[in-house]
This record gives C-alpha cells, sequence and structure tokens, in this order.
C-alpha cells in the first residue's frame, strides 16, 4: 500500500510540475506578449479611433461586401443553430481568410466588425488572417493595430500571427518593429521559422541594417535552419548590396557555392549592384560572366548594374558594348540602362554619343526623364556645345520635366559661358529665379564670369 501511496503521490507531483511549467511558459508569452504590445500600441494609436468610422463607410459603398457579409451571416446563423457560437466564428474565419487569399483587406477588416457587433469573439485564426491580409496590401499600420487588439484580447499569438505581422513591418519598410516582433517570438518560446527569419532579414535590408540582415543569417545557421537561395541568402547580399558592402556580398554568394546552394539571377544581380556602388567594376564584370558560366540569363537588372558599374569606373566603351548587347540577348533596355549609358559617355567627354542615345530612346518609345536630360545637358557644357544644352532644356520643358539647379540649370549656364553667351546665361538665371530655384554657387557665379570676360574684351554692348 505504502509503495502504492508513493507511485500515486509521484504521479500526482509530476502532472502539478507539468501544469506549473505550462503556467509558467503561459505567464511568459504574456510577459513577451505585453513587451510586444507596448511598440504595436502606438501604432494602433496611428491607426486611431476613427478606423471604425472607416470600416463602416467601406461596408456602405462596397456592394459586393455586404453580398459577402449577408452571405457570412445566413451561414452564421445556420452554424448557430447546428453547433453554436463555434460554428458562427468557424465561418466568419472562413470568409476572412477567403478575404485574405484574395488581397481585400477592407472586407477582412469589416468581417472582423462584423465578429465584434455580434458579440463574437475573434479568435487567434480570425487576427491572424486579418494581419496577413493587411501584409499583402501593404497595410502595415493596420497589421500591428490588429496584432495589438489580439494581445490586448489575451489571446496568445501563433507564429502564424508573428510571422505575418513581421512580413507587414517588412514591406512598411519598419525593421525596428520586425526585430520587435521576432524579440517577442523568443520571449514566448515560439520557434521561429525560415518565413520568420527571411522576412526579418529583408526588414533590415530595406533599412540598410546590414549588420543586422547578417546576424539573422547566421542565427538561422546556429538553430539549424537551412537558409534558402529565393529568400534568405538573396535577402542577405541584397542587404549587403544597399549597404554597400561589396565584400559581405561576395562572400554570401561564394557561401552560397560552396554550400552548393544554386544561385539564381536575384543573387548574381544583387552582387553586381553593390560592386557597382563602390566603382568595382572589373568584378562586376566578371560576375556578369560567372551568371553565363552558371547558366543564368542576365535580364534587364543584371545589365543595367552592368553598365552602370562600367560609368562609375569611366568605362564609356564597355558601358556601349553592353548595352549593345542587350537585344541581342532579347533583353529590352529600360530608362536605367540608357541613363547609365548616358552618363558613362558624359563622364568620357563623348557628347555625340550621350545625344545619339537619347535619340534612340525616344525611338523606342522609352520617355527620357530628369537624369537622362541632365546627363546630356552636363556632357554638351563638356563639349562646349551651348546651343544643344539649351535644345536639351527646352525639350525637358515641353516634356513637362523640371530642370534642376544642381544639373540641368547649372550645367547650361556653364554651357553658355564656356561659348561666351553671358545674355543666355543671365535669361537662365532669371529663368531659375521665375520658377523659385536658388541658384547655388556654380550658376550664381558663371554669368558673372562670362559677364566679366565679355566686359574685358571692350564688347559688353
Amino acid at each position: 500500500m505504502a509503495a502504492g501511496r508513493v507511485a500515486a503521490q509521484r504521479d500526482a507531483g509530476g502532472e502539478v510540475g507539468a501544469r506549473r511549467h505550462q503556467l509558467q511558459l503561459g505567464d511568459q508569452r504574456v510577459r513577451a506578449g505585453r513587451a510586444v504590445a507596448a511598440r504595436c500600441g502606438a501604432v494602433k494609436h496611428d491607426v486611431g479611433g476613427g478606423a471604425g468610422t472607416n470600416r463602416h463607410q467601406l461596408q456602405r459603398r462596397d456592394k459586393r461586401m455586404r453580398e459577402g457579409r449577408a452571405v457570412a451571416a445566413s451561414s452564421g446563423a445556420a452554424q448557430r443553430d447546428a453547433g453554436g457560437e463555434a460554428g458562427a466564428n468557424l465561418s466568419y474565419n472562413a470568409g476572412i481568410s477567403a478575404c485574405e487569399k484574395g488581397e481585400r483587406w477592407q472586407r477582412s477588416m469589416a468581417l472582423l466588425s462584423e465578429m465584434r457587433e455580434a458579440r463574437l469573439e475573434p479568435t487567434v485564426i480570425s487576427y491572424s488572417a486579418g494581419i496577413s491580409a493587411c501584409r499583402k496590401d501593404d497595410q502595415w499600420r493596420r497589421a500591428l493595430a490588429l496584432f495589438s487588439e489580439m494581445l490586448e484580447a489575451r489571446l496568445e499569438p501563433t507564429v502564424i500571427s508573428y510571422n505575418a505581422g513581421i512580413s507587414a513591418c517588412e514591406k512598411g519598410d519598419q525593421w525596428q518593429l520586425a526585430l520587435t516582433l521576432l524579440s517577442g517570438m523568443r520571449e514566448a518560446m515560439l520557434e521561429h521559422c525560415v518565413i520568420s527569419y527571411n522576412a526579418g532579414i529583408s526588414a533590415c535590408g530595406k533599412g540598410r541594417e546590414w549588420q543586422r540582415a547578417l546576424v539573422l543569417l547566421s542565427e538561422m545557421r546556429v538553430t539549424k535552419l537551412k537558409p534558402d537561395v529565393i529568400f534568405s541568402y538573396n535577402a542577405g547580399v541584397s542587404a549587403c548590396e544597399k549597404g554597400e558592402q561589396w565584400q559581405q556580398a561576395l562572400s554570401l554568394l561564394s557561401e552560397m557555392w560552396e554550400a552548393r546552394v544554386e544561385s539564381n539571377v536575384v543573387s548574381y544581380n544583387a552582387g553586381v549592384s553593390a560592386l557597382a556602388k563602390v566603382e568595382q567594376w572589373q568584378q562586376a564584370l566578371s560576375l556578369l560572366r560567372g551568371m553565363r558560366e552558371a547558366r543564368l540569363e542576365p535580364d534587364v537588372i543584371s545589365y543595367s548594374a552592368g553598365i552602370g558599374a562600367c560609368e562609375k569606373g569611366e568605362q564609356w566603351q564597355l558601358a556601349l558594348l553592353l548595352l549593345s548587347e542587350m537585344p541581342m540577348a532579347k533583353v529590352e533596355p529600360d530608362a536605367c540602362s540608357y541613363n547609365a549609358a548616358i552618363s558613362a559617355c558624359e563622364k568620357g567627354d563623348q557628347w555625340q554619343r550621350a545625344l545619339s542615345l537619347i535619340c534612340e530612346m525616344v525611338k523606342t518609345k522609352i520617355e527620357p526623364d530628369v537624369i537622362s536630360y541632365n546627363s546630356g545637358i552636363s556632357a554638351c557644357e563638356k563639349g562646349e556645345q551651348w546651343q544643344r544644352a539649351l535644345a536639351l532644356l527646352s525639350e525637358m520643358r515641353e516634356a513637362k520635366l523640371e530642370p534642376t539647379v544642381t544639373f540641368s540649370y547649372s550645367a547650361g549656364i556653364s554651357a553658355c559661358e564656356k561659348g561666351e553667351q553671358w545674355q543666355r546665361a543671365l535669361a537662365l538665371l532669371r529663368e531659375m529665379r521665375k520658377a523659385k530655384l536658388e541658384p547655388n554657387a556654380s550658376s550664381a557665379t558663371t554669368p558673372a564670369s562670362a559677364l566679366a570676360r565679355r566686359s574685358s574684351s571692350g564688347s559688353v554692348l
């Protein structure tokens, strides 16, 4: 009997210990939730008390939404008869999930609002689907407001809830909030997955926080999560590219090759762009060649990045060679491709080629933008072609593009000064003031210099 009592006590003690552990885990998740709620609460406040009014207005003006709610309501009524409140919740959850998959965040918000009006408590599934719907439509503030509401309702977010919230922050360029949610997952003893890390790495990359992106990538390896090429590594390389850390970008690419993880076009593009930003044109072109060796077809981004690298390295011949290769590779150049090539010609004192490229853009129905014209005007200024510089300025106005002080006007005025056209230089200065543009040191002093030169030659009038 004594042995039986001891065994019973052990069983009871083990059960109590298990319950205590569950309670401690629950308390830890609540504390983690409160910490996250403190950060999300401010976002919820920004969304404002007017959110309910906005939802009501959306409900009234969207006929399809009303029909959807009517179907959900009738289905909910039928479910109540059969299975009570749980059945009604299932109906609403299914409706919110359908809206999430159809990327209809307004409808999902309206259904959540209707649940409250019907005195039905939204569940974790309801909130998670609503957060995900907002994430897909770039409504990060509303997503975090829902996350905060879920915590206030004393519901424990799941991995799915956190992942949707982190992804919403990533889309909204909110890397600090993304890391807050990641930290909340740890404190809540929820296991991170590849999706959690990928969204966090991408958020850090967008915020130019390349060090934090690499820390998260390193954490993935420590936790024995296998980084994938499509998101993990590409997001890491992209973060290094945005932070102008070309060595780190190449190191990650090398790590991918050593781990026999297949790189894709996105990986290479980020690497080429990183090299272009720091004027490593030789390595950028080498990486472009590596794409072909890996049997990957360079796209317009690959070529544009390569041309940009040549432009920064003042290699105008190579820039034009890459541009000429694009049609043969069945890749259509875009404005970025042409702009980089025009700028390369400007740096190489090739004004004729710069103007030829602008004409080519027009022929291929690619509209030159401010960058195209500025580079062309600067090329004409260097080539002492004041008439052509003024013609490009005139074209800009006709295209309803606003000339800039730093490049458009300054280069135009300088071109006039070099051509001893002081009257035209002064006219451009007056035009700037009329457009309420503040002349910089170069644009203000150049007309005076032209006038002084004219005066010294005795032919001011």
